[in-house]
């Protein structure tokens, strides 16, 4: 089922396995020009990205160990920042101004008169900062529970977040506008927030929207916390972790992450466009297992919405190759490239870090790098790397793990 670069690796069929979401996708783009500068790793025949999701979901895997056996014990950490500069591309452009009915066509239509708009302003002097990007900087603060929303403002969610609710939370995070020309980002945030937000299961995947706050010197959204990092800090401290610990959490996020971007293109037809380990947050559950949901929808667009209406960022160490090329209908990101960077993140807790983090100092070498479509060879360079993934391998064969 599976093909490796390398037959005489010994660990190539694990390390094909864990890399398999990124490296597959090189056979797999719906369209993609055959003389991209990316070159396939596997040869496989094409298939439709959601088919791609549907089988990553879909895999079996035989162990004898309880996966679901390790605790948490990383909670209340906060994620680096959410913006690598040396790894950014230029900011995107400001996204054009729509309606609802007209961003998200064949979409359920939505009543922008009964959203909540949140009527207070937290002294961000005491705020923790959680992270930040282009646009904005994300905090996280304490707060009563806040009085009922009002409504009658264009840039709001809907008005019930989400059916499961049973109240506010007391911690929050609120995202903040760090530019004056972010309104019309945030605009964007929220329409697609409230387009995904209008599906019921949107809550376990997706990082809850509570609402516009109103009472802010700039835009600012805040929502949900989450009280137990990213996966990117996650991945930061299973450096102390043993292999069966590492792995017992790879197989318990894993597939919550494929299910969910599963849901995001399925279920809502949106595109992320910069899926990496510090957009993926984690709560903490009462089984001291991880609950892992996606954030970060500034870049994010629905599907059928113009190539014009798209913001164009992205992190490039866990881009899709073809996502550097200077060809528009190759670089605009897709379903495809979604699933990519969603391979090229669990690969990077796998590994314990960045594959490309020795190329993080040079751009040329770093985009290079990632046009090639490697990032397992480029990871195994690392002595650090090569022995986590070897413990991992010795790990998963003790446990008579097998993909079938």
């Amino acid at each position: 089922m599976f093909a490796t670069n390398s037959a005489t690796d010994a660990r190539g069929s694990f390390v094909t396995h864990t890399n398999f979401a990124a490296s597959h996708l090189h056979s797999t783009r719906t369209g993609q020009n055959e003389q991209s500068t990316s070159r396939p790793i596997f040869s496989r025949a094409r298939t439709a990205p959601n088919e791609l999701l549907r089988e990553m979901q879909g895999l079996q895997i035989r162990t004898p160990v309880n996966a679901g056996n390790y605790k948490m014990t990383t909670t209340n950490q906060s994620s680096k920042n959410d913006v690598n500069d040396q790894e950014m591309l230029t900011p995107p452009s400001t996204p054009a101004q729509a309606k609802l009915e007209e961003q998200f066509p064949s979409r359920r239509s939505l009543d922008a008169s009964h959203v909540p708009e949140l009527n207070f302003s937290p002294d961000l002097s005491r705020a923790e900062l959680l992270g930040e990007g282009v646009w904005s900087k994300v905090y996280r603060i304490s707060a009563t529970p806040l009085s009922q929303p009002q409504v009658g403002r264009p840039l709001t969610p809907p008005s019930t977040p989400h059916k499961s609710f049973f109240g506010l939370p007391q911690r929050y995070a609120i995202k903040t506008a760090t530019r004056s020309d972010a309104a019309a980002v945030f605009q964007a945030e929220v329409n697609i927030l409230t387009h995904i937000q209008s599906y019921d299961s949107s809550a376990d995947y997706v990082v809850p929207f509570l609402g516009l706050c109103t009472s802010t010197p700039t835009p600012s959204l805040l929502f949900h916390c989450a009280d137990a990092g990213t996966l990117e800090s996650l991945t930061e401290s299973s450096t102390s972790l043993s292999p069966p610990e590492v792995l017992d959490l790879f197989l318990h996020v894993m597939p919550q992450l494929t299910h969910a971007l599963s849901f995001l293109h399925t279920t809502t037809n949106t595109i992320h466009a910069d899926i990496k380990p510090a957009n993926i947050l984690l709560n903490s559950t009462i089984s001291g297992r991880p609950l892992a949901r996606l954030a970060d929808f500034s870049t994010a667009f629905v599907a059928s919405a113009q190539p014009s209406q798209h913001s164009g960022g992205g992190t490039w160490s866990f881009m899709a190759p073809e996502q550097l090329s200077l060809n528009p209908c190759l670089s605009t990101p897709s379903f495809s490239s979604d699933v990519y960077s969603l391979g090229i993140s669990l690969l990077s807790f796998l590994c314990g870090g960045n594959p490309f983090s020795s190329l993080l100092s040079n751009n040329f070498r770093l985009r290079e790098a990632v046009k090639m479509g490697d990032a397992i060879s480029w990871g195994m360079q690392e002595p650090a790397f090569e022995q986590r993934i070897g413990a991992l391998q010795k790990e998963w064969e003790g446990r008579g793990g097998e993909v079938v």
